[in-house]
């Protein structure tokens, strides 16, 4: 009996001890994501007034989708904010393990720096990517270093992390700073992408996604009132090179905790299908595919006329279905192959959405410059001609009176009213020459 209690009692402390842990980590996660927010809402408007100064500015230009000159670079302030968070949630016990994110810091920090450079002075794109190549492998570096704890890690484990890791990384920054084209797009997609590792890891029980997918949404959540609706700065490529790598990071440390695929990429679906298409499009057209240009899907809506806010709304809401169905994948395998399948059907719809919204522009176009035809009325029935009258007989003429000027009586002026020039009385049917410049 005693031996029940003591046992009953010791559950008791337990479940007491996890809660209490399980709050602790929650709050910890909090107040460092309320550090990144506000650390990146304070610091943009320093890193505005510097990037003037310094004169990285982005000019308008043929393949522009903005209208004014404006600064780029602001991604140093979302650097600093998610950094910020990192370094408070490392000194608070309980938001995630030190050494995972830590690692975070060490992948995200050479793609902040490069961007940097690219943005202040430009980089050479053969070095360009050489840079990417060797700052990928030195955040899986890292990522191996805090994940694998197996002194024998499997084989996939090793292919992962060895060669499959560091050429996702360095394609998805790429990706993700081709698609930082337009107002608000690559933040509204790193919110999303941050919100749906927060919840990934919580539902999965790895502390280090969760606080590292929370750190990224508070980030880019606090430079989102300078670049949306209106851009007073831009990311730039320090900006989408630190936030695509951070969104690249989480995913492979998700596929290494175990989770599905397609849930793990979820987030990033929209961008990777629509920098693949259109490269796949470019091919095929024979284009210089390596050289800048404005036909992606997001860019050829804004083409069709959409404005940036309406674009960058699609983006989010597709981005939020497909994130949806990324997490009904990770079920059973009915429900795995019915989720890949909606995803691919939102994905398709997306691509083909500029060539329909030009359609439907062109087509409303046309119909505004051609005015439709008036339907004929019906003629009314011929009424039968009255028979012809018989014509009265012509009366004799009667003799011309003498005129005034011949019977010596003086001439009296015409009572006819004076024609107006501005009439249209003559016999073709113009106006005078004069009246051609009037308004009517």
């Amino acid at each position: 009996m005693l031996r029940s209690v003591v046992d009953a009692l010791h559950s008791a402390m337990n479940i007491g001890l996890a809660h209490s842990k399980c709050q602790t980590r929650r709050n910890g996660m909090l107040e460092a994501s309320a550090a990144a927010c506000i650390v990146t809402l304070a610091a943009t408007p320093i890193v505005i007034v510097g990037m003037r100064r310094m004169a990285a500015i982005d000019e308008v230009t043929a393949r522009s989708s903005h209208q004014v000159p404006t600064p780029r670079g602001g991604g140093i302030a979302v650097v600093l904010g998610l950094f910020a968070g990192i370094g408070l949630a490392v000194c608070i016990p309980g938001p995630g393990d030190a050494r995972d994110l830590l690692s975070l810091t060490i992948g995200i920090a050479p793609f902040g720096l490069i961007g940097l450079v690219e943005d202040l002075s430009g980089i050479a794109p053969p070095r360009r990517l050489a840079l990417h190549v060797t700052a990928a492998v030195v955040a899986v570096t890292a990522v191996r270093g805090a994940v694998l704890d197996d002194p024998v890690p499997s084989g996939t484990t090793v292919l992962l992390v060895t060669i499959i890791a560091p050429v996702w990384i360095t394609a998805f920054v790429n990706v993700f700073n081709f698609m930082d084209g337009i107002n608000g797009i690559s933040v509204t997609t790193a919110v999303l992408a941050g919100a749906a590792f927060t919840v990934l890891g919580a539902v999965q029980h790895v502390d280090a996604i969760t606080t590292g997918g929370a750190l990224t949404a508070a980030a880019a959540l606090g430079f989102g009132p300078f670049n949306f609706p209106r851009a007073r700065i831009f990311l730039g490529d320090v900006g989408s090179y630190s936030l695509g790598a951070a969104i690249a990071l989480l995913a492979v440390r998700a596929v290494l905790a175990g989770i599905p695929v397609e849930t793990a990429l979820a987030p990033t679906a929209l961008y990777l299908a629509d920098t693949a298409w259109t490269l796949l499009r470019r091919v095929r057209a024979k284009e210089q595919w390596y050289l800048p240009h404005r036909t992606h899907a997001y860019q050829r809506l804004t083409t069709a006329g959409w404005s940036h806010t309406r674009v960058t709304g699609l983006v989010g809401v597709l981005t939020a279905v497909l994130v949806a169905l990324g997490f009904a994948a990770d079920g059973p395998l009915p429900v795995r192959l019915l989720a890949d399948t909606a995803a691919g059907l939102v994905l398709l719809g997306y691509l083909n959405a500029p060539q329909r919204v030009a359609a439907g522009r062109d087509s409303a176009r046309h119909s505004r410059a051609v005015p439709a035809r008036p339907h004929p009325s019906p003629m009314p029935a011929a009424s039968p001609m009255p028979a012809a009258s018989p014509t009265p007989a012509a009366s004799p003429t009667p003799a011309a009176s003498p005129t005034p000027a011949a019977s010596g009586v003086a001439a009296i002026p015409s009572q006819r009213r004076p024609t107006n020039p501005d009439r249209t009385d003559r016999t073709d049917g113009t106006r005078p020459l004069g009246d051609a410049g009037r308004s009517h």
